[in-house]
């Protein structure tokens, strides 16, 4: 059994982080999926648990996820210019997503940040076959405003799951990790990927809802709401601040 983070600064009761599960509120999948199936992933599940052996992963928020500024992606060229942008999608994430990361480095536990292994996959090629513009290693560096620190763990990857090749499993369980938190981009691609290895390892997996995103709002919806049916948690960072 895990062992409960203690919030003794905060709450002279020790407790893990209880993320609440509301099945009447409105999800963001809710306007594509349709009964029976909607209801389904409703079903009560036991609500996941920040402990002592929870790791926070936040994947791909690099540079160019951000290129083109905090604009629309209806916006007439952007995706032409930009076709690794998210726009104003991503940009909406940099504070829940900083907020999240400081409650997990305010209470010590481990943060692993992931990057495209950029010298790497000019051998061995993309994550992906979408389209995109001739880059630069400068361009694969984690965004300025996101909270990384150069003490931080940097995963380079050269396909879309942190795990493929990368070690980061033995680093975990190095540390005893039971659950993993997830953040960055995008949801139909890397993230995706990450969740569905890290629930074929054996972890528990809450993907935070605030801090995922992706250029298509379809498939971002569609995808936690498969990812909730079938592998994990998806929670808002509301929820899981209810009870510091």
């Amino acid at each position: 059994m895990a062992q409960s983070l203690s919030l003794s600064l905060q709450n002279p009761n020790p407790r893990g982080i209880q993320v609440s599960d509301d099945q009447n509120k409105k999800r963001v999948w809710d306007p594509y999926i349709p009964e029976p199936f909607l209801s389904k992933v409703a079903q009560q599940r036991e609500s996941p648990q920040i402990t002592r052996n929870s790791a926070l992963l936040v994947i791909d928020l690099y540079n160019l996820v951000f290129e083109g500024g905090n604009r629309s992606l209806h916006e007439d060229g952007l995706l032409d210019r930009f076709p690794a942008t998210c726009g104003e999608k991503a940009y909406q994430a940099i504070q829940p997503t900083n907020q999240l990361i400081g409650l997990f480095r305010d209470n010590g536990l481990p943060i692993f940040f992931s990057t495209k292994d950029f010298e790497q996959s000019q051998k061995d090629g993309n994550a992906t076959l979408r389209p995109r513009k001739i880059a630069k290693a400068e361009d694969y560096q984690i965004f300025p405003e996101i909270d990384f620190r150069p003490t931080d763990n940097l995963v380079k990857k050269l396909r879309a799951s942190i795990f493929f090749n990368t070690g980061l499993n033995d680093h975990l369980a190095n540390l005893n990790v039971e659950s993993l938190f997830i953040a960055g981009e995008s949801t139909s691609g890397c993230i995706r990927a990450s969740v569905v290895d890290a629930f074929s390892l054996g972890y528990q997996v809450c993907l935070v809802e605030d801090c995922v995103f992706d250029q298509n709002p379809v498939s971002h919806a569609v995808n936690l709401y498969d990812m909730q049916h079938k592998y994990g948690q998806v929670t808002e960072l509301s929820e899981l601040e209810a009870d510091l």
